[in-house]
Order: structure tokens, then C-alpha cells, then sequence
């Protein structure tokens, strides 16, 4: 027929069909939409049925054409919402299938269970149910009690009769005794083991603290004891007095009534100016900081295990009696302003099971002197691990001191030595070359230099002839090092490696505090 146009290759028989068949095909993608729908109308209704080739300028038009129609992507989207996984009723899931015998229990059978299981525990399990809810409630035995703010109410209830374990009492403000006197006489009657009251400020306490028979732990902090309290707590095992006016008589008659009193902290307690005698047969640990005017400390506890005792620049006195079981001992003598009488040598004499024994600020001065006249200690250290002492390279008497110990400990593991900072170079520069020649001479015959002696601390380095000294011997003489850490300033950093070049160690560690170097160096096993 003349005039027909033959259809194209991408044409068919269908018309319209196939031509947004093939478009659909070509822009699959939602981001051309006005093209898609300009192509669904390329065939015009109404028209002839000779099929027509498409026109490229409907197919591909000119961005230009259609502005409006262009999808833009939307700002600011919402992330989308997970759903929420609804929990599989009851009769539907795997869990349905197993049989509940927590909840059907009898009344009696679970409050017997959860009368074991801590206070929290049980408050979490109230909110699983309705049934839990007044479980709580229920409960023989309270595990801990905070009250924080006044007005402080009655803690617990009369009846039914509770157990109550620990009481705090922090007030975040200052408060009155008559305001938390009411919840310690009821703690008390509902038997309390362990008490603690933080205040802000110095407030004295109910006269009747010290007389509640089932306390076992007591710890007293920033508050004030009444002179005439009464004291029966014949349960007590640990008591810790930590900022508290207490006076010598109260302390007396709680360590009497106390002969279970098992640890005893006195924290800068004031109201001991006279001095401070603590006596007791039963005390195993032992913790002393004297407040600032306290002038004297007498100790007699034969059954001790540990000591911390510290000084202040005013005490005069320090007495310490012998206890032959004491493991381990941490001395702390500051710089006194008088002559003080501090007699360490019968402590230490009696102290053959010692395990651990530091000696800071002027301990080693006092122990020097009384051990002056002896050429060797009396006593043999054999389960001593751990030795800690602070002491002046630029006296004699204090490093030859040192020698005495280290021969003294024949099974040490581990040696720290912190040099103490010396104002007084000039004067001592004659005596380096006679100490550089004892200190070899006595660290010669030392047992456990080449032996146990396993790590080494150096604090306080600096590059004195004797510490180098020291440091040198020390690296090259101990046979099963397996840890060395010096610490040192910044400008010794080169002295400090010259020392240690001699020695070659596969792991080293190098760290900053304070402006001061750490350099530790591990040989391994």
C-alpha cells in the first residue's frame, strides 16, 4: 500500500503497548519520572492505526522541559522506626510450650526463696508482676538503708518485725541531732549490724550510738561523740573514726567492751591532744593519722597483723610495743621540729614473720641511729617479700642502714628505693668518695642481690655519683632480674640510659607523670 510506513525493529503489532513496554524498560529508574509519563502518552487517542516511530525529543527531552516533575530528594528525613517486638502472648511462642513453676508457687514457698536473694534483687523482680508488687513489703530482712535528707523518717515499720543489715546516714546538709536520732534508736530495734554516718559538718551523735549491742561495723565520719555516751557493744569488729572529737575515755571503754574488735582506723581524730594509748589484745589492723596538735601515740596490741602509723612535725612521743605476728608494717615518720622519742628498734626486733615493711620520711634516720652500734641486725627477715624505704644518699648511717636490711631479707623479691630530695650538697660532697667504696664493699655479701631478688623501683632519680652508684650495682650484680623502673626528671633522661645501656632488655616502657619520667624496662622470665 502506498504510503504505508513500515514498522520499525522495535516495533510490534500491539502499538501502544509494546511502545511503553520499551520505555518502561529504558527508564526503570524513579529518578526520570517525567519522561515515563510523557512516553505513556505517545500515542495519542483518537489517532490511526499506522504505527508511528516514537519522536526522540518525547523520548530524551531536555532537562529544561519539565522542571516541575523532576523528584528531589527529601531534606531532613525521619529515620525510620524499628517495630517494636510485642512479646508472644500467652499460649503462642516457644516459651509457652515450657512449664512456669516460679509462679505457681505457694505464698509461703516463694517468700522463703526470695528472702535469700539480695534487696534488689527482689525490688527488680516486684515490677515483673502484680503479684510481686507487694513482695518487698514482705520481706524479713532489709539488706541497706540510705537516708540523705532531713526530715529523716522511722526506717521501718514496728510490725511485722525486720532485720535491717547496714544503715548510711549522709545528710547532704547540716543537720541536727534530733533529726536522724529517731531512725538509729529504730535501726537498733530492728537489729542493725553495720552503721555509717557522713556529716557535713561536726555534729554531736545520740549518746546511745555505742550502745546498740548488734553492731558489728561502725564508721563515724566528720561528726562528734558525746563525753558521757554509753558504751555496750560487745559485737563490734571493725570501728573507723575518721575527722571525729572523740575523747580519750570513750576510746578506752569501747576497746574494753570491744574484745572482738578485729580493725581500728583513727583518722585525724581531734580531742586527744594529751596523746593517744590504744590497748587492746584483739586489734589485727591498725591505721593512725594524728590530727595536728596530737603529741603523743602509745600502742600495745599484741595480736597485731598490720600497722600504719603516720606522724606529724609536732608529736614528740611515738611507742610502739613489740607484736610478734605482724605481716606487714608501713611507717611514716615526718620532719620533726623537736627531739622525738620514737623507739621502732623492739618493734622491729620482735618482728621476725614480716612480709612487707615501707619506711618513709625520716624512718630510716631513727632506725639508723638506734641500729648504729650493731654490725649486723639481730633478726632475719625470712618471709620478707616486699621492702619500701625513702632515705638520703647524702648520709652515711642511712645507706649503710640499708645494707644491714638487704642482708637481713635473704628471700626478697622486691626492692623500691626512693631517694629523698638533699638541700645540703655542698657539705656531703667529701663524704661521696668513702660511701661509694662502703656501699660495694657491703652490697658485696648481700644474699638475695643474687638470688630472689626479682624487681627493682628506683624513685626520685638524679645523677649524684652515689646513686649512679647504687643503680649500677644494683643492674649488674642481681642475677634473676626481670624488672627494673627508675624514675627520674626530664633533664636525666640521658644519665639515666647511660646506666641502664649495660643491660639490654626486649621490653621497655616509658610514661610521664607530674613532669617526671618513668622508665621501665622487663627482661622477662
Amino acid at each position: 500500500m502506498a504510503g504505508r510506513v513500515e514498522p520499525g525493529p522495535l516495533e510490534s503489532c500491539h502499538g501502544r503497548q509494546s511502545l511503553r513496554d520499551f520505555v518502561r524498560t529504558v527508564y526503570s529508574s524513579d529518578v526520570n519520572k517525567g519522561v515515563r509519563k510523557l512516553a505513556a502518552h505517545t500515542v495519542e487517542p483518537g489517532a490511526s492505526n499506522i504505527h508511528r516511530p516514537p519522536d526522540p525529543a518525547r523520548i530524551h527531552p531536555e532537562p529544561s522541559f519539565f522542571p516541575s516533575e523532576m523528584p528531589r530528594a527529601p531534606k531532613n528525613r525521619a529515620p525510620a522506626k524499628r517495630k517494636r517486638r510485642r512479646r508472644p502472648r500467652r499460649g503462642k511462642g516457644a516459651a509457652a510450650d515450657a512449664p512456669d513453676c516460679f509462679s505457681s508457687l505457694p505464698d509461703d514457698v516463694l517468700l522463703a526463696i526470695t528472702s535469700r536473694l539480695p534487696t534488689r534483687l527482689v525490688v527488680s523482680l516486684s515490677a515483673l508482676s502484680h503479684r510481686y508488687r507487694n513482695l518487698p513489703a514482705m520481706l524479713p530482712r532489709l539488706d541497706s538503708l540510705l537516708l540523705s535528707a532531713p526530715p529523716f523518717p522511722t526506717p521501718l515499720p514496728a510490725t511485722p518485725p525486720r532485720l535491717l543489715r547496714r544503715l548510711d546516714i549522709a545528710p547532704t546538709k547540716r543537720v541536727k541531732p534530733s533529726d536522724f536520732r529517731r531512725a538509729i534508736e529504730s535501726a537498733a530495734d530492728h537489729g542493725v549490724s553495720e552503721l555509717a554516718v557522713r556529716l557535713r559538718r561536726r555534729v554531736c551523735l545520740p549518746k546511745r550510738v555505742f550502745a546498740i549491742r548488734s553492731l558489728t561495723v561502725l564508721s563515724l565520719n566528720t561528726c562528734a561523740v558525746p563525753r558521757l555516751s554509753a558504751v555496750a557493744c560487745a559485737a563490734l569488729r571493725t570501728l573507723k573514726l575518721h575527722r571525729v572529737f572523740v575523747n580519750q575515755d570513750i576510746v578506752t571503754a569501747i576497746l574494753s567492751a570491744a574484745t572482738g574488735l578485729d580493725t581500728l582506723e583513727m583518722v585525724f581524730c581531734t580531742g586527744l591532744i594529751g596523746g593517744c594509748t590504744v590497748e587492746s589484745s584483739s586489734v589485727k589492723t591498725f591505721l593512725f593519722r594524728p590530727a595536728l596538735e596530737q603529741k603523743a601515740v602509745t600502742l600495745t596490741a599484741t595480736g597485731l597483723r598490720t600497722i600504719t602509723v603516720y606522724t606529724r612535725p609536732k608529736t614528740q612521743k611515738v611507742q610502739l610495743a613489740p607484736s610478734p605476728d605482724v605481716r606487714k608494717a608501713y611507717l611514716h615518720v615526718a620532719k620533726f621540729r623537736e627531739k622525738i622519742s620514737f623507739r621502732m628498734r623492739p618493734f622491729l626486733d620482735a618482728a621476725a614473720r614480716l612480709a612487707c615493711l615501707t619506711l618513709r620520711g625520716f624512718s630510716m634516720l631513727l632506725l639508723a641511729g638506734e641500729y648504729e652500734d650493731t654490725a649486723k641486725l639481730p633478726v632475719t627477715f625470712q618471709d620478707l617479700r616486699t621492702l619500701s624505704v625513702s632515705l638520703d644518699f647524702s648520709r652515711e648511717s642511712e645507706v649503710v642502714l640499708l645494707a644491714k636490711l638487704l642482708e637481713s631479707c635473704p628471700n626478697l623479691q622486691q626492692l623500691t628505693v626512693s631517694a629523698a630530695e638533699n638541700k645540703k650538697k655542698d657539705a656531703c660532697r667529701e663524704k661521696d668518695v668513702c660511701l661509694e667504696a662502703n656501699l660495694k664493699g657491703m652490697l658485696a655479701n648481700v644474699s638475695c642481690i643474687t638470688g630472689s631478688l626479682a624487681q627493682i623501683t628506683f624513685l626520685g632519680f638524679k645523677s649524684e655519683q652515689y646513686q649512679k652508684d647504687l643503680l649500677f650495682c644494683l643492674l649488674n650484680r642481681t642475677a634473676n632480674l626481670k624488672k627494673i623502673g627508675v624514675q627520674f626528671p626530664e633533664s636525666e633522661e640521658a644519665v639515666v640510659r647511660w646506666a641502664l645501656q649495660n643491660r639490654k632488655a626486649p621490653i621497655e616502657r616509658k610514661s610521664t607523670l607530674y613532669n617526671l619520667r618513668f622508665l621501665e624496662l622487663e627482661y622477662g622470665s
